[in-house]
Order: structure tokens, then C-alpha cells, then sequence
């Protein structure tokens, strides 16, 4: 049995066995427990992280009273509970319409094809660098409204955030470096939202700019802080899903050969990747009043800390969890989190995993793994370098 007085060994100190194996015995053992350093309550079984991620009246999304208020905070979707969450997010979701989505498909194909050119002369590849990142970079970027000259902007405070290593985001010290890290980005979109209030065009800053939420529209501070949310969230999670697809069935080559031939498997495939690599470790909520939950009393107040990676590898909830299967089904992964606050653009980050999957194949006859490196930090779990000798169709 793992000692949960000492704290979970990071994810990417091996890519992720010492961790689920600590976990594993923490669901077994201490599924809701106090965490010391981080002065919050962390869930690791899928039923309690099911319930609290579902449950807004109990498990409130406004992180404000527990982070630091220099932590941007105000017009971010992710700390806001309705009626204002649902409002804003339905301004915004028009933004990721299925048929939005349709449309923008070619798109992405087009970006995939144009990034693996540009490597075309090499006989290794590094994924996270020639596609994972630069590929929802720039699908973001164009669905915001960010030109593809400016978007430097947003792969330098995408560095700053994955050079982030803190594990307490309670740590005020935390909360300032990642305001540091988001200035010169949040000063461009501020530019960018007075630009696109004075001439709107079809894109999300637009339509942020000229919404009405209630009675209101929103003021300078709410559309850049969500808009820097959007650009952020939109690029970093779906470069973690494109390279841990990636790492993970190279990792399985006999199911890498089932999705090779049939490509119907491709969705059971990215599902899978979900689960079995997690994205994004955690979920954060606060309690609005005393709870109890796994058979702990939790006051109110208090920070709570889902892990996701723990609730897809639960025993309970999955046969054989530490099995990578792409024909497991169901699959009710909780990468993208679930109830109202379930990921707004987590239909984008499949299909562009999709196209990604689905192109590299078509490419590349072969995919030899030549190295493998992880991001230090606690926010993500990404691969930092993930290189392959290739050949090509």
C-alpha cells in the first residue's frame, strides 16, 4: 500500500506507472483525503469525482474564494456558476456548432498537411513539435480571430504556462506567475477586442464583443480574460491529446495495426487515449456548504480536487483499466469533465485529433519511436519531445 502522507509521485517522472499505481491504492484507501500543501480536499474514485464535477448547487466553480484575486478571474468561464455561466456559454458555443465543425474540417486537414510538408525532408519527425503543438494553435487561433502573424503572442505565454511546475494553485506565488505569464497575451487581445468592436468580423472575439449576457454586454476585462482562456485551453489540452494519441499507440503497435486498416476505429481510438492518458490531471470546485462525500466530511469553502486521471483508471467503473483497449465500450471517460461545465470545445480537440491520426497514417507507412520526453509540469500531461524515424507511403 502507497503512503498518502507522502505526496503522489509527479506524472511525468515516468509517464504516468508510479503515479496510477499510488493512486490505485489511495481509491483503495483514502479516496477523499485532506492534501496539506494544496489546503484541499482530493477525490480520486469516479463516482465521488462523477458527483462533484456534476453537482453545481454543492460543488461550486467560482474559484475566486480560494485563488488569489490578482489570478484572472472575472469573465473566465471556468470559474463561473449560473445563471452567468450559462449565459455566457451559450454566447460562445455558437462558436462550436457541429455544423461550425463541419466546416471547419477541410481547414484542419489542410493545416495537417501543410505542417507534415514542412518536414517532408526529414527522416525523423518530432510530433510534439512539427504537429501536436502548432496544429490546434493555429486552429484556435483562426476560430478566435488571431492573425497568423500575431500568433507568436499565444506560443509565448503557451511556453511560459508549460514551463509552470508549481503542484498548489492555491500558492499565491503560483497565482503571480501565471499572471506574468498572461500579460503580454491578455494586452493583445485587450488591442484585439477594441479592433473588432469598432469593425466585427465572423470570428469568436467578434461575437464576444457585440454579445449581450442578461441585460448587459460584456465589459474589456471579461471578453479578454475569456478570450485568453479560449486561446489557452483551446491549444494546450488538444496538443496533450495529439501527443499522448501518439505515445500510446506506438506504445500498442498491434492496435496502431487495427486503426491502420480499418479507420473506423479511429474515434474508439482518440476515446481511449482519453482515458487511458488523461490530458488534463485535475478538476477544481469549491464547496458552497458541508458535504459529505466518500464517507468524509468536507466544510464549506474548501477547495476540492477531481482527478481525472484516477477516475478513468477506477477499478470500479472500468474492467481491466490499466488495459489499453481502442474497442472498449462504453467508455464514459472524464477527460473533458461532465455536467454544465463539460468542455466546451472538446468536440474540436476530437476531430482535430482525428484529422491528426488520420493524416500521420496516410503519410507514413512505418513510426519507429526514437525518444521520448515529458513536460515538468503539474497542469498537463504532455509529451515535452516524442520523436519517430518514419517512412513514407
Amino acid at each position: 500500500m502507497a503512503d498518502h502522507s507522502v505526496a503522489a509521485p509527479p506524472f511525468f517522472a515516468d509517464g504516468g506507472p508510479a503515479l496510477h499505481a499510488w493512486m490505485r491504492s489511495a481509491r483503495d484507501n483514502t479516496p477523499v483525503m485532506f492534501d496539506e500543501p494544496s489546503q484541499s480536499w482530493k477525490v480520486y474514485r469516479y463516482e465521488d469525482v462523477h458527483r462533484v464535477l456534476s453537482d453545481w448547487e454543492v460543488f461550486s466553480n467560482d474559484m475566486c474564494r480560494v485563488i488569489p484575486q490578482h489570478a484572472f478571474t472575472r469573465g473566465n468561464l471556468s470559474t463561473m456558476d449560473p445563471p452567468e455561466h450559462k449565459q455566457l456559454r451559450g454566447v460562445i458555443a455558437q462558436g462550436f456548432t457541429p455544423r461550425t465543425l463541419a466546416e471547419l474540417a477541410p481547414r484542419i486537414e489542410t493545416l495537417t498537411k501543410e505542417l507534415l510538408d514542412a518536414v517532408e525532408d526529414r527522416d525523423e519527425i518530432d510530433i510534439t513539435r512539427d504537429l501536436a503543438y502548432q496544429l490546434p494553435l493555429n486552429v484556435i487561433s483562426t476560430l478566435i480571430g488571431v492573425p497568423r502573424e500575431d500568433r507568436g503572442v499565444l506560443q509565448r505565454t503557451a511556453d511560459a504556462q508549460l514551463a509552470l511546475t508549481c503542484e498548489n494553485p492555491a500558492n499565491p506565488d503560483f497565482a503571480v506567475q501565471v499572471q506574468k505569464a498572461m500579460e503580454e497575451l491578455q494586452d493583445y487581445v485587450r488591442d484585439l477586442s477594441a479592433r473588432r468592436r469598432a469593425e466585427p468580423r465572423d470570428d469568436l472575439v467578434s461575437r464576444l464583443v457585440t454579445a449581450t449576457v442578461g441585460d448587459r454586454s460584456l465589459d474589456e476585462e471579461e471578453v479578454v480574460n475569456f478570450t485568453v482562456l479560449l486561446l489557452l485551453a483551446g491549444h494546450l489540452t488538444t496538443m496533450s491529446l495529439i501527443g499522448n494519441m501518439m505515445v500510446t499507440l506506438s506504445e500498442h503497435p498491434d492496435q496502431l495495426a487495427q486503426v491502420r486498416a480499418d479507420r473506423a476505429l479511429v474515434p474508439g481510438a482518440v476515446e481511449e487515449v482519453l482515458r487511458y492518458r488523461t490530458p488534463v490531471p485535475e478538476g477544481g470546485r469549491v464547496t458552497n456548504r458541508e458535504v459529505e462525500l466518500g464517507g468524509v466530511v468536507i466544510p464549506p469553502n474548501k477547495m476540492v480536487l477531481c482527478s481525472l486521471i484516477s477516475a478513468n483508471r477506477d477499478e470500479r467503473k472500468y474492467t481491466d483499466p490499466d488495459r489499453f483497449d481502442i474497442h472498449r465500450d462504453p467508455n464514459p471517460q472524464l477527460a473533458f469533465t461532465t455536467g454544465i461545465h463539460y468542455c466546451l470545445g472538446a468536440h474540436l480537440a476530437r476531430l482535430e485529433a482525428k484529422i491528426a491520426l488520420n493524416t500521420v497514417l496516410d503519410r507514413y507507412t512505418e513510426l519507429t519511436p526514437t525518444g521520448l520526453d515529458w513536460y515538468p509540469t503539474y497542469a498537463l500531461c504532455n509529451p515535452k519531445r516524442l520523436t519517430f524515424d518514419v517512412r513514407r507511403a
